[in-house]
């Protein structure tokens, strides 16, 4: 009779990991089993090729042997964090009860999910850049409005705004989030966020997921509280009512739900709702956060080198995130960048305490992060140990920062952003008395090391502990007393997880063991032996061991719930403190570099004295930059015209024109002798250009399309730099492009402009149009050399030096004569080839002078004819 067999695949722990891979199909399921997490079938599959592990089999030998592969749970933080850099979801499945315990099959539950935008490790978080995850909507089925709304699981960071779909990828590159989700319509190549992705994808490592979208009644319910108290603060500051962005709020449950879905066992940590419009902010397009390289370089995409490379000068990762969205979202409200220039002054004008106030703040560990750990329920003993000496320090840097009111004679009140009042809730200070009375000084990094909470603090603890200790101090003594008992000099009593304590004997005394050793193992080396009295002693350390180790973890998690319950205020204070890291740091580098404070008004005028690009500057030998003034003003000089040769510095001028507008409407000090900042509702940039063939766009593509936005989205109060419009076409059309585009800036939008040209022609404009001027890089020729000045001087020029930074570039000797002959063929009117050189512009009415010069008959013309004929000439011309 045949023996009728079952599929690997077919067992108890095979149905309970398939139970899970049913509700998490998309995701890479990490199952624990022992000491290791291990993946099955497919999963095992990628999951070996991604992480370089060995793939085996379960029931190896079966045709139908089901594939396998695994890492040790103590490693499995490093290869999570591989899997979701590379864009994927992982399913942590737990045993949630001991397998000694256990009746059967051991108990397992999910108890959390890793995904791109939503980790909680700290080995794998950058402290001073936030994780988002982003959800988006868009209106009905032909809108062209969607809802964005983004999360940072990790501090609750709850934001949502409603703008145009065309407006969707530039936001989506200020927030740079790490996932974004949406509907599952959505996600097809012919949705109308398929473009979005498109382009967004195209240079961001950021996977798309599907997640459900709520009605309006579910985002209500979803948000709770959260929307009653935003509704409440609208109604107070007499702003729009809630319900009038209602994408918005779907948006924000849809990204909430999302996040919730991944942490089964925990709370998010979101203290409110934040809902914003384009324009609260200063709007800035893809183009101009990677031409004005405002948070990384254009080449190589790296921090270092970036105009936030050179103001960071924070000390905490909250404060570092905080100046980073500052300088992403500059400030349209002059009473609010006057508020925080305010600060910033206030600390420039007491440098030993701003630096005080710096090394206090470096130890204060990052209270947003930490609250949210506490009430996500993942923070370990260590992590509640800084948020408790984090807090102790509070009032300290409180009053520390109060003192400087009456540090200068005359001085100014504590500006209203340096309050520290968050600080001061009553709440916190006994919060951390509690947890100092709780928490031991020094608490491991995980609760199963033992040793949490402070002796005197719980009876229970206390108790366990003696009995612990007492334990090991009679092993020590029954140690010492059977070697001197047997005579065995060298005997140990030693303990391991498989067989508890037991004495170990070497061979070479084994003739000396008592009679009434148990023998236990045998070893190489000797053998293992126990006793009656190390049997009893055993059972009473491990059962005191563990019940400590039970109540110790009981007290923590109890303690951990507590901190989260305050969890608002702790956000609140580390918020608080954000803002005085952030003005401290704009308040360094303004003494160290020498900025000044600017005028920042509703004006249109945009006056900078001696100004200088701050990355540059960073670089170079103190006091060798080469400073520049720049004047626009709409009612006179609305366009600026420069010219000059390639490596003159004419992008080096327009971005540090940019940038020193952006500093002033963040709030901070620039890099200028002076400066009148009228505020800009848009800064918009076409500084170079670079073939996307990922997008399917050419150079001269990509450049008319940014060209193009900004001709569409410009106002009056917008600053446009424009860096050499049109060359990527024919000369012909390139002009003709320039020069329309400039005319239309001029003429239709009244934008305050920097255009930057090689088309000496469009030095012409300052002739035809009354607000454009004609400034150029200063060049000076010495000994056929030429040498840069970097001064930025009225007028135009009249030469374009191409051939000598060809010359310098380092092009062969003999093109660049070539080249140089080619040229004063060119300039002579001289044909190339067979074909006639065009000029550029429609040639003048023939010259009388010429004329005249060509009538002379050189071999009859007597002395005085050539004189009187001289004479005629100079008339003539």
């Amino acid at each position: 009779m045949r023996v009728a067999t079952r599929s690997p695949a077919d067992t108890p722990l095979m149905r309970q990991y398939l139970d899970v891979k049913e509700r998490y199909p998309s995701a890479i399921v990490f199952f624990r089993l022992g000491d290791f997490y291990e993946m099955f079938f497919e999963d095992a599959v990628l999951g070996a090729r991604l992480l370089d592990l060995t793939l085996t089999t379960r029931d190896k030998g079966k045709d139908d042997a089901v594939p396998m592969c695994g890492v040790p749970h103590h490693a499995a933080r490093g290869y999570i964090a591989r899997l979701t850099e590379l864009g994927h979801t992982v399913v942590l499945c737990e045993q949630v009860e001991d397998p000694k315990l256990a009746k059967g099959l051991v108990k397992r539950e999910v108890v959390r999910l890793v995904t791109p935008g939503i980790v909680l490790d700290d080995d794998v978080l950058e402290p001073k850049l936030p994780r988002y995850v982003v959800a988006l909507l868009p209106a009905g089925k032909t809108g062209d409005t969607c809802g964005l709304a983004y999360l940072d699981a990790t501090t609750g960071e709850l934001a949502a705004t409603e703008l145009p779909l065309a407006a969707v990828a530039d936001e989506l590159v200020r927030i740079q989030p790490r996932e974004i989700v949406c509907a599952q319509d959505q996600l097809a190549e012919a949705s109308r966020l398929a473009p979005i992705r498109r382009t967004f994808a195209s240079s961001r490592k950021a996977p798309w997921n599907a997640t459900p979208i709520p009605s309006d009644a579910e985002a209500a319910r979803e948000l709770g509280v959260l929307l009653e108290d935003l509704a409440a603060v609208r109604r107070k500051a007499k702003e729009p009512a809630v319900d009038e962005q209602a994408l918005a709020i779907r948006a924000a449950a849809a990204v909430v739900a999302y996040a919730r879905a991944t942490q089964p066992a925990g709370t998010l940590p979101i203290a409110r709702l934040s809902l914003y419009a384009q324009g609260d902010s200063v709007v800035l397009d893809e183009a101009a956060v990677a031409n004005l390289e405002l948070v990384e370089t254009l080449i190589g995409r790296h921090a270092k080198g970036s105009l936030l490379d050179v103001i960071d000068e924070t000390v905490t990762a909250p404060g570092g995130r905080l100046l980073r969205r500052w300088l992403l979202y500059p400030l349209v409200d002059v009473a609010h960048v006057r508020r925080r220039q305010d600060a910033v002054a206030w600390l420039v004008e007491r440098p030993t305490l701003c630096e005080t106030i710096r090394r206090a703040l470096s130890r204060i560990a990052d209270l947003e992060r930490l609250a949210g750990k506490a009430t996500l329920g993942v923070a370990t003993p260590r992590d509640v140990g800084r948020l408790r000496d984090a807090l102790l320090q509070l009032p300290e840097l409180v009053e520390l920062v109060r003192s400087g009111r009456t540090a200068m004679p005359g001085a100014t009140e504590l500006p209203a952003l340096l309050d520290l009042r968050a600080c001061m809730v009553k709440t916190l200070p006994a919060l951390a008395a509690r947890l100092g009375a709780t928490l031991v000084d020094d608490p491991p990094a995980l609760l199963k090391d033992g040793n949490v909470i402070r002796n005197g603090h719980d009876a229970t603890v206390d108790e366990c502990r003696r009995l612990a200790d007492g334990g090991k101090d009679q092993i020590l003594a029954i140690e010492e007393r059977e070697q001197k008992q047997s005579g065995i000099a060298t005997l140990k009593v030693r303990y391991n997880r498989v067989f508890g304590y037991y004495i170990e004997v070497t061979k070479t005394h084994l003739t000396k063991v008592p009679a009434h050793y148990v023998r236990k193992q045998t070893i190489a080396s000797g053998e293992r032996y126990v006793t009656p009295e190390l049997a009893e002693l055993e059972k009473k350390v491990l059962a005191a061991e563990e019940t400590l180790a039970v109540r110790e973890a009981e007290l923590f998690r109890a303690e951990v719930e507590n901190v989260a319950s305050f969890a608002r205020d702790i956000t609140n204070a580390g918020g608080a403190l954000a803002v005085l890291d952030a003005c401290c740091s704009l308040a360094q580098v303004a003494a160290m570099r020498g900025y000044c404070r600017p005028t920042v008004d509703d004006g249109l005028l945009l006056d900078i004295t001696d100004g200088r690009h701050p990355v540059i500057e960073a670089m170079l030998p103190i006091g060798t930059f080469v400073a520049n003034d720049c004047r626009l003003d709409p009612e006179a000089e609305q366009l600026v015209l420069i010219t000059g040769p390639n490596m003159a510095g004419k992008s080096t001028y327009m971005r540090q024109v940019a940038q020193i507008v952006l500093l002033a409407q963040i709030g901070s000090f620039v890099p200028a002798k002076a400066a009148t900042i009228g505020v800009c509702d848009r800064v918009f940039t076409r500084v170079g250009a670079a073939d996307n063939l990922s997008r399917g766009d050419s150079t001269f593509m990509v450049e008319m399309r940014e060209t193009a936005a900004i001709l569409a989205r410009a106002t009056r109060r917008s600053l446009v730099v424009l860096d050499e419009v049109g060359r990527g076409t024919s000369t012909f059309d390139g002009v003709s492009i320039a020069w329309a585009v400039a005319e239309f800036l001029h003429d239709s939008i009244g934008a305050r402009t920097l255009f930057a040209t090689h088309y000496h022609e469009l030095v012409a404009l300052a002739d035809a149009k009354r607000r454009v001027r004609n400034v150029s890089v200063a060049v000076r020729e010495h000994k056929g050399e030429i040498v840069f000045l970097r001064r930025v001087v009225p007028g135009g020029a009249n030469r374009s030096y191409g051939i000598d930074v060809a010359r310098l570039a380092g092009l062969p000797k003999l093109v660049i004569t070539r080249a140089r002959h080619i040229m004063s063929q060119l300039e002579g009117g001289s044909q190339l080839g067979s074909s006639p050189q065009l000029t550029l512009l429609p040639s003048a009415a023939p010259s009388p002078a010429l004329a005249r010069i060509a009538a002379i008959d050189i071999d009859h013309i007597t002395p005085l004819q050539a004189l009187q004929l001289l004479a005629e000439l100079k008339a003539l011309v």
